[in-house]
């Protein structure tokens, strides 16, 4: 290498160092919340630490910000980029660690849920949280994933599980409950194809007179009208369960995909408007 080569070699370097460059005071703080385990925290976690007089955390924070130690996820919510990530900061938590930080309380539900268990071959860049609480923006997208939050009334929260990804602890949706809010909220699940997918492929998992039972509890008709109807045309439910679910009928016909006009044949045993031709319905189990 020649002597001019080795000179801009050199300056590259230190260019390159500058860029993410970490004082005492910071290196303190991203030590210590590391040490508690902490990849994501919240300004009242840095705080707790550092303390705030004169603002001088939020200026710190900005300036970690800035040289790509950390990124900001919504106001007073960080995530610690780690070494591996380099000068651009790419780097990213699994998508429903983040969504945990994001609103309390909460669960993954929906479309996500069901690509968690299995149940679905559609891949989504969106993540759907269902809260008690409203968010000023329900919608937020953090490093290309699009977060989806989902009011949902108190008596429709809960049928909850925990798991774990990467040592946090996330809040998602148990698979009969999946299906059941799936079912309410059709359109955060692609529609009941997707639905009956689901049903098929989690048959040897489901509980099905649990799932009668959330429905019950749902509070929504129309959704035990759904479910024994899905049940029934797929052989996935149980005389107790398919029980439940008719005295939890309706005596006004729901459409079974209200994504789907209304038109199509009504089914009085389950007072359903079948609004989905039963080739579409089913032709996924044929391939």
């Amino acid at each position: 290498m020649t002597f001019y080569a080795i000179i801009v070699s050199s300056r590259l370097t230190i260019m390159a160092k500058k860029v993410r460059t970490l004082g005492h005071i910071g290196s303190n703080l991203l030590t210590e919340l590391s040490r508690q385990g902490k990849r994501l925290f919240t300004f009242d976690d840095a705080a707790g630490i550092y303390g705030d007089s004169n603002g001088g955390l939020r200026e710190l924070l900005s300036t970690l910000v800035k040289r790509r130690w950390l990124q900001r996820l919504e106001k007073g919510k960080y995530l610690i980029l780690p070494f591996e990530a380099g000068r651009e900061g790419e780097w990213t938590e699994h998508e429903f660690i983040i969504a945990s930080y994001l609103i309390e309380p909460y669960y993954i539900g929906f479309r996500s849920a069901l690509n968690y268990y299995g149940y679905t071959e559609q891949v989504s860049r969106t993540v759907f949280v269902a809260s008690t609480r409203r968010k000023l923006k329900s919608v937020l997208e953090i490093s290309g994933v699009t977060y989806r939050f989902v009011y949902m009334p108190d008596r429709k929260f809960f049928g909850t599980t925990e798991v774990t990804l990467g040592g946090y602890r996330v809040n998602i949706s148990e698979p009969e409950k999946t299906i059941v809010d799936c079912l309410d909220r059709l359109e955060y699940c692609g529609g009941i194809v997707e639905v009956a997918k689901a049903l098929w492929y989690g048959r040897d998992e489901f509980d099905p007179v649990k799932m009668a039972e959330y429905a019950r509890k749902n509070g929504n008709r129309a959704v035990s009208q759904r479910l024994g109807y899905l049940m029934e045309t797929l052989g996935s439910g149980t005389d107790e369960a398919i029980a439940i679910l008719r005295q939890s009928r309706s005596n006004s016909y729901a459409s079974l995909d209200t994504l789907a006009d209304r038109k199509g044949q009504y089914v009085e045993r389950w007072k359903v408007l079948v609004n989905v031709r039963e080739s579409e319905l089913l032709q996924w189990k044929e391939r």
